[in-house]
Parts: C-alpha cells; structure tokens; sequence
C-alpha cells in the first residue's frame, strides 16, 4: 500500500482509528512503532515525553527526545517511528490517530456525497502547511485557541458505536474543526507576546485549586518572573495576581449557581486561602458577596433572544397552564399579543 503522508493526504477520507483520554503514571511502557495513521496527542495534565527516529535522507537514523508540555499538542506525521515516556506521577493526554483514504476504498460510507473536504487546499491556504513541512515529521503546538475543547468533544464522537449517516458527518465536522483550532493556534504562536500570556493562562488555569506564585510560573514559561509579568500586564491590563483571584471568582460562580455545596468549601476548591479572602474578592469584582451571589442565582429566571429575532417570548405562569391545552408543554411560547386570546403564533 502507498505511504501516504500528511504532504499528500490530497482528498483524502480522515478515518478515525483510534481514541483516548487516559491517564499515564511512570509504570508505563511502550516499545519503537510506526503505524499508517496521523497521531494528535494532547497534553491535559502534565508533561510527557516522545523518543522520535529521525530518518533523514543519506543521513544516520538518530532517536531525537522532544517534551510536550500542559497544554500542548503533538502532531505525528505517519509511519514515524515514535514511543511516549511518561517521568511524572499523572499525566493525562487525549490521543486521536486518523488513517488518511483515498475515496474509492471507502465507498460504503459515501460520506464524500454529502460533505467533501480538501486537504490539499487547506494546507495550501491556512497555517496547516506547518504540518505537511515539518522536515522531522511531527510539530508540538501550544494551545492558542481551543484545541482542548475540540479534541475532546472529537473523541467523544469517535466512542459512539452507532455510526449514522449523522453521526458520519458529525465526527468528520469536529476533525475538520480540530485542525482549524490547531490551524489557529499555529498563527497566534508566531506572535510570542500571545504565546506567552495564553501559556500563564492556562498554567493559572490548571493548578488554579493550589497556591500559585509568580516563581513557580517563570520557571513553567522559561522567563525571568520580572520579564513575564510586565508583559502580561501589557497585554491584557492586570497582573496575574488579579488575574488568579478574578478567575477563582468565575468559578466560584459556577459553583455557587451550579451546587450546594457551602460557600467555604466552594472557596476551598477554588484556590482561595480562606473564606475572608473569597469575601474580599467577591466584594470588589462582582459587588456583592459569595452568599448574596448564590440567592441571586436562586431568585433570578433569564431568558434571551438573538437582537434580530422578532418574535417576543412569553414565560408561562401557572395560570396559562390552567388555561391553554396540553400541547403548551414547555417553559415558552409565542402568543398573539393583540389579541386576549390564547392562539399560538408559528415560529
């Protein structure tokens, strides 16, 4: 069978293969392999390890060792020989392995028919060419846009078993999506100012239930502390401290509205050194403290509507329930407001 590579993947088919989210502890091994598929491998936790062997033209094979750090996503072109290394006590890594086809051997599925992708004009007009050159085979990308959120909804996808024609379409939109995030990340990476502030937010991010100090994230970047915290008070406009306390405040609101679980442990979990320093924040961010937050949330119904949708939405009392026929079920319905009758207006 013809290699194909990430350079020649043309029209291509991208046939999932292979998926997980796992956690690795040092216990693991894994022998030298190489496989006909294109490897993701995605850093949520954690670093990890990749001996490589590099297989250069008129050139000694030699085993080259990269690192890919939290928050950072390896591609692997195929056929490259590749083990991962785990040093640390809990790593996890979301893993996706796509075996690139030509049409005609997987005309079953007829996908083609209803949603064709070029991958060959994609890598001609966006930031994917990186991958088809990279001159060892794979390419380590930081997490500049939302690789994350679309690697995992991918994965997902790829576990469910019932492959309809809808579900066909679905996992081939969120691959096509997870390389336009990785496509985005690559262009943002080459402004370094943005590399560095995304990489302090997502370490802030990850540990943002422990302490966190400014020594601690200059040595995860790999700048002077001075250095990194001038630039990241330029580009955004507050320090990482104020950073650090706004975002365990966002999340405290999530609980607050999300859980009933006490205010003090909620302050725990978040990374507040105490129940005082949650009040505090919550004081001068949101105006209010933690408790009146939560009885907010409790008292307060929301809806909403797009500017330009026209029609008006009218939450059902308990009288409408009274009034209006089984077929009112649900929480909203459009009614005719110039009129006292009750009378559904069509969507």
């Amino acid at each position: 069978m013809k290699e194909i590579h990430f350079r020649d993947i043309g029209n291509c088919e991208l046939k999932p293969m292979a998926c997980y989210i796992k956690k690795f502890t040092p216990a693991f091994y894994m022998g030298m392999h190489n496989h006909p598929y294109f490897e993701l491998m995605y850093s949520s936790k954690g670093n990890f390890r990749l001996e490589i062997l590099k297989a250069a033209e008129n050139a000694a094979k030699e085993i080259e060792t990269v690192t890919v750090h939290q928050g950072e996503l390896i591609f692997l072109d195929s056929y490259l020989f590749h083990r991962l290394q785990i040093d640390e006590n809990e790593v996890v890594i979301y893993n996706v392995e796509l075996l690139p086809q030509l049409y005609e051997q997987n005309k079953s599925l007829e996908i083609n028919t209803l949603f064709a992708i070029s991958y060959a004009a994609l890598i001609e007009r966006t930031k994917l060419k990186t991958l088809a050159t990279a001159p060892n085979g794979f390419v380590i990308v930081p997490n500049l846009s939302k690789i994350d959120d679309s690697f995992r909804e991918l994965i997902y996808l790829m576990m469910n078993t019932n492959l309809r024609v809808e579900d066909l379409c679905c996992q081939r939109a969120h691959i096509l999506l997870l390389f336009m995030e990785i496509s985005k990340s690559l262009a943002l990476y080459g402004q370094n100012s943005v590399h560095y502030i995304k990489k302090i937010q997502l370490y802030i991010k990850h540990h943002l239930n422990q302490k966190i100090s400014l020594d601690e994230i200059a040595q995860e970047i790999g700048y002077h502390k001075s250095y990194i915290a001038a630039q990241f008070k330029k580009y955004t406009g507050k320090t990482i401290i104020q950073t650090v306390n706004e975002m365990r405040v966002s999340k405290s609101l999530r609980m607050l509205r999300d859980t009933g679980l006490p205010v003090a442990e909620i302050a725990k979990q978040v990374g507040f050194p105490s129940y005082t320093q949650m009040v505090h924040e919550f004081n001068k961010t949101v105006g209010m403290s933690p408790t009146a937050c939560r009885k907010a949330f409790q008292n307060e119904e929301m809806d909403y509507d797009s500017p330009q949708y026209s029609s008006i939405a009218i939450r059902i009392s308990e009288e409408d329930y009274l009034l209006d026929d089984d077929a009112f079920v649900n929480a909203y319905y459009k009614k005719n407001l110039n009129s006292k009758s009750k009378k559904l207006i069509n969507y």
